[in-house]
């Protein structure tokens, strides 16, 4: 039976958190998807798949089937001489992947690279290595917030305390936990720096906006995940390190609307700013605006103490999960790549006067929409990679000259969720 993703749609905010306790404790462990592992002697492009997977199950007394979700799931796809490998960790120990990068320990030279993770249920954060053929998982960070559901939802590395060290910045379902960790003399010290309660926190995103030297640290709280068309209000937070600790401002709220992704980039060489996919509105009104229903792209700069806001672009969908910013083109000069949930990818470009927006692909879609942009081929142009969940692809753009020309790699089976999409050489 082909499940499509859209399909487990209405089960990841309950089946995927709720049923946790069916999978025990215990060690990571972790399998070859493929027959034929990556043999390459030196690094190779590589794409991480941060995943949910689910599993059917049959009732032994009803003998009906039904899908529950089954360990974290990360695939590891590896360009090697021309051909894709796969290879996939499991760990039992969580439900879901959110995100999973690269990590090379640059303050400690002696330390072997390997993959951060963070999960959900438990909520985790670790560091994997490979010996011996073997994943072999470190955990950095693992605790229990006290509300219905543990999830560590993202989290983005730089020097947030201003010691000159890195540090992770980490932000939370569902009781809005943000925290940084900081590398202590016998270990990574954690630091709580905001907490409340039923809320979700989307999306972190690091930067000096201020100009004083010192990363922000960005956040996208919101009320919980309605799937009834109620209202989901929410904000973008900023936090900032002083000498006494951090202190929490806003950058704006939103009474109808929320924002789960955000991006910092330098869009127009005028200095680094912060964008934001402001979701459409979920509730009917009277006087709704004609861009109710419209993902607005919202460009921050922070200007004589404050923060300014204008709207760039809208996009025909009512959410765009991931925004990210690169020369697709070749023209020397950054453009905006959003994924929007059913309404295809777009490019929009910063022109005189306004922003160009044009459409890249309509035939792709999935509830995240998970989007990378990443020179793998080395000619100097940036390819866009992405999760079509909808579409059960993983695909790669490239620009010819004259358009964008559209390569499968890898499947994506229907009964997965693909929550985040990096790309590297490993």
């Amino acid at each position: 039976m082909r499940v499509r993703v859209c399909l487990l749609v209405g089960i990841v905010g309950g089946l995927l958190l709720a049923v946790s306790g069916c999978y025990k404790a215990g060690e990571s462990t972790s399998k070859t998807a493929t027959p034929k592992p990556a043999t390459a002697s030196g690094p190779c492009p590589t794409i991480l798949l941060a995943q949910a997977q689910f599993i059917e199950t049959t009732d032994p007394e009803t003998g009906k089937t039904k899908l529950t979700p089954g360990p974290a799931r990360l695939e590891i796809l590896r360009d090697v001489g021309g051909e894709w490998t796969s290879e996939v960790i499991e760990d039992p120990q969580s439900n879901v992947f959110h995100k999973a990068v690269l990590f090379e320990d640059l303050e400690d030279p002696d330390a072997a690279p390997g993959i951060l993770t963070i999960g959900a249920n438990a909520a985790a954060l670790k560091l994997w290595r490979q010996t011996d053929g073997k994943w072999n998982a470190e955990t950095l960070w693992t605790t229990m917030f006290g509300g219905k559901q543990n999830r560590l939802r993202d989290f983005e590395i730089g020097d947030v305390t201003g010691d000159g060290k890195l540090d992770f910045a980490i932000v939370t379902h569902d009781q809005g936990v943000v925290a940084v960790l900081s590398r202590g003399e016998t270990g990574w010290e954690v630091t709580e720096i905001d907490r409340k309660k039923k809320t979700f926190v989307h999306e972190c995103e690091l930067g000096d906006l201020d100009g004083n030297g010192v990363l922000e640290m960005y956040g996208t709280p919101s009320k919980p995940n309605k799937f009834d068309g109620t209202p989901q209000p929410g904000e973008i937070v900023v936090y900032r390190h002083t000498p006494e600790g951090f202190e929490r401002g806003v950058v704006e709220q939103f009474p109808l609307r929320h924002v789960k992704e955000i991006l910092v980039t330098d869009i127009d060489n005028s200095g680094p700013v912060l964008l934001a996919s402001v979701e459409a509105e979920l509730g009917e009104r009277a006087d709704a605006p004609p861009d109710a229903k419209r993902t607005l792209i919202k460009r921050y700069r922070f200007e004589n103490g404050e923060y300014v806001g204008d709207v760039i672009c809208t996009l025909p969908d009512h959410l765009c999960r991931f925004l990210n910013a690169g020369d697709v083109d070749g023209d020397g000069k950054p453009e905006l790549i959003a994924s929007t949930h059913k309404k295809g990818i777009w490019i929009a470009r910063p022109t005189a006067g306004n922003w160009a927006v044009e459409l890249i692909d309509a035939d792709s879609g999935g509830f995240e929409h998970a989007t990378v942009l990443a020179d793998l081929d080395g000619d100097g142009v940036q390819e866009i990679y992405v999760a079509a969940d909808d579409q059960q692809e993983v695909r790669r753009y490239r620009w010819n000259g004259t358009q964008f020309k559209r390569e499968t790699l890898h499947p994506i089976d229907g009964r997965k969720i693909t929550f985040g999409i990096s790309a590297g050489k490993r």
